[in-house]
């Protein structure tokens, strides 16, 4: 059954509940999440958690579970004069 999460607190769109890919950062390192129910606001993109939700990822990330996969992430560090 899909969480009622009321009208973004943001713009006042109407949120509806999806499966996303989530970013989720922590004491330095970046964790995804795949297939994770969130409120997405239909009007402006902004997402929410249950609490629910967010005690399991934090639980996840915290005591170092078995990861499904994990992938490689290339990283720039942006530089102005890099633009031609």
């Amino acid at each position: 059954m899909a969480h009622n999460y009321g009208d973004c607190s943001f713009c006042g769109g109407e949120v509806k509940e999806q499966r996303v890919e989530l970013e989720y950062r922590y004491k330095g390192q970046l964790y995804l999440f795949e297939n994770v129910p969130v409120g997405v606001c239909q009007q402006c993109g902004e997402k929410f958690l249950t609490a629910e939700v967010a005690k399991i990822i934090e639980h996840m990330v915290k005591t170092k579970q078995k990861w499904d996969k994990t992938i490689t992430v290339p990283v720039a560090v942006f530089h102005k004069s890099a633009i031609v």
